[in-house]
């Protein structure tokens, strides 16, 4: 029975690197076919959903990782990495992030810092979509609907699960909870959970270590 996993394990290896290889090679041409730029040693596991419009920008630093589907991550379940860039939209992506069968929707600008990590079947929105005006959204085109750039700082984690909403500020380092609902702006170094995300008690060190004596959620900004 051992050597029947030994077996299995090895086949298991040899699946996801051929796989691993496939899937970036198909991600590397689909993005630059639409304009994108491309750093070095980019990996992808599985298909990923990808729009960018003609005027639109996608940045992709070095080393960066993406999962997309089961395989790759199970968290998000059998969701795919989907990246939708609209009319004139920018999204960045930093030098060594990791992303995970989440779903970015850039209409103005989308930045992702260096060694990021965005977890599983996360929601990162920079556009409210529809107006909040009733009138305007029974007009064609989504007049109305506001947008305002969403920042995640270098070296932040964003719990699988999460949504960002537009005008997000994600400091460096910064961690927010899963299946937390963010709006407005996290503090570098901070934790941060829940519908809507506020502060927990635990104020989180520069090099994301926990600091038990740290100040009351309602004592911070």
């Amino acid at each position: 029975m051992k050597a029947v996993r030994w077996c299995l394990a090895g086949a298991g290896l040899v699946r996801a690197s051929l796989s691993t290889g496939f899937w970036t090679a198909v991600a590397y041409i689909r993005l630059r076919a639409h304009g994108a730029q491309v750093g070095r040693g980019l990996r992808v596991r599985g298909p990923i959903r990808l729009h960018c419009h003609r005027t639109g920008s996608i940045r992709i630093g070095d080393r960066c990782r993406i999962q997309s589907g089961f395989a790759g991550n199970a968290v998000g379940g059998g969701g795919r990495m989907a990246f939708w860039v609209g009319r004139d939209g920018r999204l960045t992506i930093g030098d060594d992030a990791g992303l995970s069968n989440s779903t970015i929707v850039c209409l103005r600008e989308v930045t992702i810092g260096d060694r990021v990590f965005l977890g599983g079947d996360s929601k990162v929105y920079d556009t409210d979509f529809h107006s909040l005006d009733a009138d305007e959204r029974e007009r064609a085109g989504n007049p109305g609907a506001r947008t305002a750039p969403v920042v995640i700082g270098p070296r932040a984690f964003v719990g699988g699960h999460s949504i960002l909403l537009k005008g997000v500020a994600i400091g460096e380092g910064a961690i927010v909870g899963a299946g937390s609902v963010v709006r407005g702006r996290v503090p570098a170094g901070q934790l941060w959970a829940g519908n809507p995300a506020a502060p927990v008690r635990v104020r989180m060190s520069p090099r994301g270590t926990r600091e038990p004596g740290g100040m009351p959620a309602e004592a911070w900004p």
